[in-house]
């Protein structure tokens, strides 16, 4: 609490002096505290990502079957297994590691050192390397390293937007007591903090905290506790994988039951129980969702997004409501003049203006500007930096201007005088220029009464508007020192920090699509709710909570319900942005939330879905995030929440595909447990089936294009499992179709003198035909398949063909024919076969145009 104490108490109870630390006291003190630094985030190595890819319910289910296989000697059937489940992991590691290198090489490596006394010299030192007690120097420019107790202060004004979510430079000041130890970290101007940058003026401190006991130290333990949220997909896969498991074991037990009942050797039961979990076990799920993920994040990569994790896809696009910050994320975080209001007229900020208005504004100030790149760089207070930019940009020359001539006198701004001043010769003239807060600047100009007072509305028309508004004016002056009064007015420049390009069609996007957007920020109230009126997030102040207001709902019972209509939370800290976003996820929605600071971060590591900058940001932001955007553009999450949702559907639709033919398959053999005829297909049958055929169709499925108006759908409803009303319907009606057609085949040619082999060996036939037929009804849940594009995933056709193709070639290959137990079939026992797999597009039509009857 150094904030409430004086500056000869905290030096006293850092035990130092104004004269600094000797050599042996910082290396007494390195050995105490350690570096100047938080600690890094432990990265995961190739083979813990590569076990990561088997963390989950369906592989745990796919390898125990494995197990079994291998027990029983059906070495053909573990072997499959194991290879699907290692072509899954591979493809899951090298997509999440590379996606890791791409995070990584966000990160800038730069040495920031700082000017430290030392032995009562000044030396330059490594930021990492100072310590407690340590008396460090600061002017514009520099980055604080440490949290710092000032002990001297000269006009001093710093960024602590990054910390604070505040955009206008704040005023320090040495001098400033408090007695309150609850004033927010963005109040308390006798200190500076680790992460902030001095704009303005001078300064001189003690170092009271570094590392981790700094305020970003203390939000970054933020991100360790608590439980981290998991995605959507990832709860609605387990949840899936659960069901599977215990259709599994219901299966087996009915088969059990209906063995002993039948007095079926234990033996023919066995192998049908293995039968039926091969057939119930999606096997090619993994993999296909695994495609679809990775496609997802190619495309997303192209559009300036970086996923972190491949399950956070999904969640993107399953996302009810983003939680934005404002600050470098709506806004450029950078001030810039729209308007100039002068007593005559109102200027755009291209327009041209009085010779004075552009001189008062680039040489009332004190950036330091030069040309890098053909681009011109400020360095200095935003207000000042914007008032030059401005004039720069209607008339470049007065660079070279500014540059010859040097002030002669003038008068810092100071927060009590809310003015500055600055007097130059031009033209063998000398010319007092002074800029500051309008009411201020307007009692110094020689003005009539009316013109004042129409003046004064102006500027509080603006000021309504969420404008900063900066007066200007001149005076012709002889006199050595700055004129006081007798001013001429100029009018008043209007400041804003400007919207990103793009951010409002974004936001309507995303509400069109059913998604609520609300804006967390360290700012002002009346900023915020402005930026968020223009943005159509907001529309009246009753959607508007402050941090304070927060702090007395969070006393008072915290009722949940009491946010759900809020729309802008202003003043909020880095413990609220986590509160907020637990308190809307409490309400049933699945939230994304993007920011670049460091007072974004815990926000940022507990939401469903973390979207940090990949340009402004810090390196604390992208660490506690899911998705990274390269281009900082709020826009971009629009492109991803709409390939997430592409993602969730070409998932959906593989699981149609795989679910509907393994259903199949168990009404195919528990038609034949009924009827007492053999096995019609055998489990490496089964296996050839799920992982070979449909295997290659259902990887082509996951890259499927976006249906039309996918982002003008509503969200999912969170609680929905993937396996809906829809897809039960699909499933059992297609399932059906096939399963009770392969047994109908099956008991007929074994009618007809067929052998088991050849029997099975056209009935496998049959069903490798359902299946490629059966990949283009799972393309569309509700449209004709007769109404959509068959051209716009070419490689859906050639997976069909190389299905086939391979099972083909298999019937002819003699290794594969002892292997699958299959061999050649006639061209017109082929023909039959297509003829009725066809049939399976008219059935899934009518329970189409059935269910949409029974709907309507």
């Amino acid at each position: 609490m150094f904030y409430t104490k004086t500056i000869e108490n905290s030096l006293k109870y850092l035990n130092c002096t104004i004269d600094g630390l000797s050599t042996s006291q910082a290396k007494q003190r390195n050995e105490r505290y350690g570096k100047n630094s938080l600690p890094s985030t432990i990265k995961s190595t190739l083979f813990d990502i590569f076990i990561e890819q088997f963390k989950s319910p369906i592989i745990y289910i796919l390898l125990i079957a494995a197990i079994v296989s291998f027990v029983i000697q059906e070495f053909s059937d573990g072997g499959f297994i194991i290879a699907v489940l290692f072509i899954n992991a591979f493809i899951g590691t090298y997509q999440e590691y590379t996606a890791s290198q791409k995070a990584d090489a966000l990160k800038k490596i730069i040495k920031t050192y700082i000017i430290v006394l030392r032995d009562n010299k000044k030396i330059e030192l490594l930021s990492d390397d100072i310590t407690v007690g340590d008396i460090v120097f600061f002017e514009s420019g520099v980055k604080v390293p440490a949290d710092i107790r000032l002990i001297e202060s000269n006009n001093l004004f710093v960024n602590e937007s990054l910390l604070t979510g505040e955009s206008i430079d704040v005023n320090k000041d040495a001098n400033c007591m408090y007695t309150d130890i609850d004033i927010p970290i963005g109040d308390r101007k006798n200190m500076l903090y680790a992460g902030s940058m001095v704009t303005k003026g001078r300064a001189i401190g003690v170092v009271t905290n570094i590392g981790t006991t700094t305020a970003i130290g203390k939000i970054a333990t933020l991100l360790e506790v608590s439980q981290i949220t998991k995605p959507p997909l990832l709860l609605r896969m387990e949840k899936f994988s659960f069901n599977i498991a215990k259709i599994v074991f219901a299966v087996v037990l009915i088969i059990i039951i209906i063995g002993i009942y039948q007095n079926i050797e234990y033996k023919e039961i066995f192998f049908f129980t293995v039968a039926l979990a091969v057939s119930t076990i999606p096997e090619g799920l993994p993999v296909a969702i695994t495609v679809a993920l990775s496609m997802a994040s190619s495309v997303m990569s192209r559009k300036n997004v970086i996923v972190r994790k491949l399950s956070a896809i999904e969640g993107l696009g399953s996302c009810t409501l983003i939680a934005s910050d404002k600050t470098g994320t709506m806004t450029q975080n950078k001030l810039s003049v729209e308007y100039f209001i002068s007593p005559e007229k109102e200027y755009q900020s291209t327009e041209v203006v009085d010779e004075k208005i552009l001189q008062c504004a680039i040489l009332c100030n004190e950036v330091t500007l030069h040309i890098e790149d053909g681009k011109y760089n400020f360095l200095g207070d935003q207000v000042d930096v914007a008032l030059t930019q401005y004039a720069l940009n209607i008339d470049n020359t007065l660079n070279e201007f500014k540059k010859d001539i040097l002030p002669v006198n003038n008068i810092p701004y100071e927060p009590e005088n809310k003015f500055s001043a600055m007097s130059f010769i031009i033209d063998g003239e000398k010319i007092d220029f002074i800029k500051g807060s309008p009411e201020v600047i307007l009692d110094k100009c020689l003005i009539e009464q009316t013109d004042f007072d129409n003046s004064i509305n102006q500027v509080n028309q603006w000021a309504s508007k969420g404008f900063r508004n900066i007066a200007l004016a001149y005076k012709l002056n002889e006199d050595d020192n700055i004129a006081i009064d007798s001013y001429k007015y100029l009018g008043f420049s209007a400041i804003i920090d400007p919207l990103r390009d793009g951010v409002k069609e974004a936001i309507k996007t995303a509400t069109n699509a059913g998604i609520d957007v609300v804006m967390v920020t360290g700012d002002h109230p009346n900023t915020a709710l402005f930026i968020a009126q223009q943005l159509g997030i907001s529309k009246s102040k009753h959607e508007v909570i402050n941090g304070e207001e927060l702090t007395h709902w969070h006393k008072n019972g915290a009722k949940k319900e009491d946010l759900e209509n809020k729309r802008v939370f202003a003043r909020v800290s880095p413990e609220q942005k986590q509160l907020i976003v637990q308190t809307f996820q409490d309400l049933g929605h699945f939230v994304a939330v993007t920011g670049d600071g460091v007072n974004d971060a815990p926000a940022l590591k507990h939401a469903n879905i973390g979207i940090s900058m990949g340009k402004s940001g810090t390196d604390v932001a992208r660490e506690s995030s899911d998705l990274i955007l390269t281009d900082d553009s709020f826009g971009s999450i629009v492109n991803g929440i709409k390939e997430g949702r592409v993602a969730y559907d070409n998932i959906r639709k593989v699981i149609h595909l795989l679910i509907s033919t393994g259903f199949a398959e168990i009404v195919l053999i528990l038609l034949s447990l009924v009827f007492f005829v053999p096995i019609p297909l055998l489990p490496v049958q089964l296996l050839w089936l799920n992982l070979v055929t449909n295997g290659i169709q259902d990887v082509a499925l996951g890259l499927e294009k976006a249906e039309p108006n996918i982002l003008k759908l509503k969200p999912r409803n969170p609680n929905e499992p993937i396996f809906n009303i829809i897809m039960i319907s699909r499933v059992i009606v297609g399932g059906l179709y096939m399963g009770i057609s392969a047994f109908v085949v099956f008991y007929t040619l074994l009618q007809y003198g067929y052998s088991e082999d050849m029997s099975r060996n056209i009935t496998l036939l049959l069903m490798v035909l359902f299946e490629n037929v059966h990949v283009f009804n799972s393309r569309t849940e509700n449209n004709s398949i007769f109404k959509i594009n068959h051209l716009n995933n070419k490689f859906l056709w050639i997976s069909v063909i190389a299905a086939q193709g391979i099972h083909i070639i298999s019937m002819y290959n003699p290794f594969m024919q002892s292997i699958l137990n299959v061999q050649p079939v006639d061209l017109k026992i082929w023909g039959i076969l297509f003829i009725i797999a066809l049939v399976l597009i008219a059935v899934m039509e009518c329970e189409k145009l059935i269910r949409k009857k029974l709907k309507g």
